[in-house]
């Protein structure tokens, strides 16, 4: 059987694709932390002081200290303790079989009192190392939620580091994670966020997280459309 394509057919398909919305699935749950920090996993180092808390207003949740407002809507995720701990904030998802792009994006607000910031390979805060630093990590499940190794760590997204301003936020952090996705299909994977702190205090903040792909239904709609404009348009070159 013939394919005929209608040129009146054609230009309203082409319509449809250029102003087709390609529509957001979110990988997380709760990121903007307005019901709480529920769907998130909180872990704190044994012998640790204070942990992450939920946020508001414009006070720290255990020292009172001064801290902008949560960007949106009203709280966010927030460490603070009276002496030195390790934490963790963290969250399993899966990757989906198919992907075409993948952007993970938080904002961070960073506020550390002591005179510099200390990353050695390490988040265990009772070392007698000088231990003050925030890092994002995707991690594998199966390891320990505090684990650094190479074989554990799957990608460091973001770490301080000796030199950084230590007052920065609330900044949008968005990084592309589409190459490192697409080589882990169907896969459970998890997102961490660790502060740890044995110097000095130390506030991060985490809010509207998110690790968003398109929907497969959007992109099957339009690789469809496309498909048949390249079909019709293969056809009228045979035909000339």
């Amino acid at each position: 059987m013939k394919t005929v394509f209608h040129a009146g057919s054609l230009a309203a398909l082409l319509a449809c694709i250029l102003t087709s919305e390609v529509r957001a699935q979110q990988l997380l749950s709760n990121g903007d932390f307005e019901p709480g920090l529920a769907g998130w996993t909180r872990a704190d180092q044994v012998g640790s002081d204070g942990t992450w808390f939920l946020q508001s207003g414009t006070v720290s949740p255990v020292n009172g200290f001064a801290v902008p407002a949560p960007p949106g809507p009203t709280h966010a995720a927030m460490t603070d303790s009276q002496a030195g701990g390790s934490h963790l904030l963290y969250q399993d998802f899966t990757v989906p079989l198919t992907l075409s792009v993948a952007t993970l994006q938080f904002d961070l607000y960073i506020n550390n009192h002591a005179s510099a910031f200390f990353s050695p390979a390490t988040l265990d805060f009772s070392l007698p190392t000088l231990n003050q630093q925030f890092r994002v990590d995707i991690i594998t499940t199966s390891a320990d939620p505090f684990s650094l190794g190479v074989a554990d760590v799957l990608m460091n997204i973001y770490r301080t580091q000796p030199g950084d301003p230590l007052v920065s936020g609330y900044a949008t952090i968005s990084v592309d994670l589409t190459a490192f996705l697409s080589s882990h299909p169907g896969e459970t994977l998890r997102l961490r966020f660790a502060e740890v702190d044995n110097v000095n205090f130390m506030n991060v903040a985490v809010d509207r997280v998110s690790l968003t792909v398109p929907e497969p239904s959007t992109w099957v709609t339009l690789l469809t459309g496309l498909g048949v404009l390249g079909a019709y348009f293969a056809q009228r070159r045979l035909r000339q």
